[in-house]
């Protein structure tokens, strides 16, 4: 009871760091949208809706939230990046108005060397698609549970998040 009373605490903290009102048409996950697969898999992943990072290397944190819709069905997933300048600004990079979010999930990737699906021979490599992916700085993994996996990786030259898929 103590590890979720600490869970919950620090998404309340998290949310607030961020902003005090998510993207329109979203808002911040509670308690109560701990169900399905969030609920299932609480105990290894006990919050699947947010990571925290540098990830675009400028020296400030950044998070990324996995948000469902404010009404309805739906979610989109968000990087909120931060500045030492001002405000933290949201960066939409996925969105679903038609599935429950519960089925989805987000963890931090540390920097190292990962295989992507098509060097695991799900299909075969694109031109521009790598059999192995190396990461020289954190990234997050954007799955559904117990199936799709892929790493979203910021791309300092172009200046945005690229996603590499490492499972189908």
């Amino acid at each position: 009871m103590k590890a979720l009373l600490i869970s919950l605490g620090l998404v309340g903290a998290l949310a607030a760091q961020v902003s005090e009102n998510a993207p329109s048409g979203y808002r911040f996950p509670s308690e109560a949208d701990h169900s399905g697969d969030w609920k299932e898999f609480r105990a290894t992943v006990p919050m699947p809706f947010v990571v925290r990072a540098d990830f675009n290397g400028d020296g400030t944190f950044d998070e990324v939230w996995l948000l469902p819709t404010s009404s309805g069905t739906g979610w989109g997933l968000f990087a909120a990046l931060g500045s030492a300048k001002g405000p933290r600004r949201f960066v939409r990079l996925e969105q679903d108005g038609k599935t429950e979010v519960q089925g989805f999930g987000v963890t931090l990737v540390k920097p190292g060397q990962y295989k992507t699906a098509c060097g695991k021979g799900y299909w075969a490599c694109k031109r521009d698609e790598p059999e192995l992916l190396d990461l020289k700085s954190p990234a997050f993994e954007f799955f559904m549970f117990e199936s799709a996996s892929s790493i979203f990786w910021w791309d300092p030259r172009a200046g945005v998040f690229r996603r590499t898929w490492i499972s189908d």
